[in-house]
């Protein structure tokens, strides 16, 4: 009996010595295991900034616009802009967002505009009516996705080719420019900072892309010149914010300030007699 008492108590305290320690050390790593696997907390959603209240009736606005990404410069030049405490317009390829949904998600949460560009870029003039609004629609929710649940309410058709079919089946106030700093075509940063300071003006659309690194590159010099001209970066909702509502079917190329009526001298009061 005391040698069957004595083996289960010499195999009870081998058992707790092994739970003190490779046993322990199994258990750490099973619990390390564990939180490893188990859901991380998520972070409550982030809704974007308000609307700024910006009178471009009476500010100098210029409306920055960058076309064809999301890219692998996006989140760059997003830096830029907000260390320049500036906002812009990103015309998206529906192509593109599934790709860097996170630059699409931070545009959003930053108070940018993202507008509808097309799914594939094709001339829309050429396609069909039901490939134009599958264009279209297809962007829409593929922003929709990745940004949180924000609907582009501005489109940019590739390449400015609209008429009066394409305008219906779009369905959407349509943005054109009225700088064009050839960047996608000379690819080089200080033509493009030239370009942009050189033509912008108050009421200027400023085409751009952020897929190019030349044109990110030359951004901050661009932002410090317009400010520097008294010109201040809007989105393009912003530069007609004080306009009446922008209307589907109607191409926006530039915002003109109202010319003010001349002033009349007035004459001075007679004496009286």
């Amino acid at each position: 009996m005391r040698t069957r008492a004595s083996a289960a108590l010499a195999l009870l305290t081998v058992t707790v010595a092994a739970g003190c320690g490779g046993a322990g050390g199994r258990q750490a790593a099973t619990h390390g295991h564990a939180l490893a696997g188990a859901p991380r907390a998520r972070s409550a959603p982030q809704a974007p900034p308000p609307p700024r209240a910006i009178d471009c009736a009476k500010a100098s606005c210029v409306a920055l616009t960058f076309d064809d990404g999301p890219g692998p410069y996006t989140e760059t030049l997003l830096n830029e802009l907000q260390a320049a405490g500036a906002r812009a317009t990103f015309f998206m390829l529906g192509e593109n967002v599934a790709s860097f949904p996170h630059a699409v998600r931070r545009a959003a949460l930053a108070g940018h505009e993202i507008g509808n560009h097309s799914w594939s870029h094709p001339q829309l003039t050429t396609l069909p009516s039901a490939s134009v609004r599958a264009q279209v629609q297809r962007t829409q929710r593929a922003i929709e996705r990745a940004s949180g649940g924000v609907t582009p309410k501005l489109m940019r058709p590739p390449y400015g080719a609209v008429d009066k079919r394409v305008s219906g089946d779009i369905a959407m106030p349509e943005v054109l420019w009225s700088v064009d700093t050839l960047d996608w075509k000379i690819r080089d940063t200080r033509r493009v900072e030239r370009a942009a300071l050189g033509q912008a003006h108050r009421g200027s659309i400023v085409l751009m892309h952020d897929i190019h690194k030349t044109t990110v590159a030359a951004v901050p010099t661009v932002l410090a010149g317009l400010r520097k001209k008294g010109l201040t970066p809007v989105t393009v909702s912003e530069l007609f914010s004080t306009d009446k509502p922008m209307q589907a079917g109607v191409a926006y190329g530039e915002r003109v300030p109202p010319v003010p009526a001349p002033s009349v001298p007035q004459r001075a009061a007679e004496p009286p007699r």
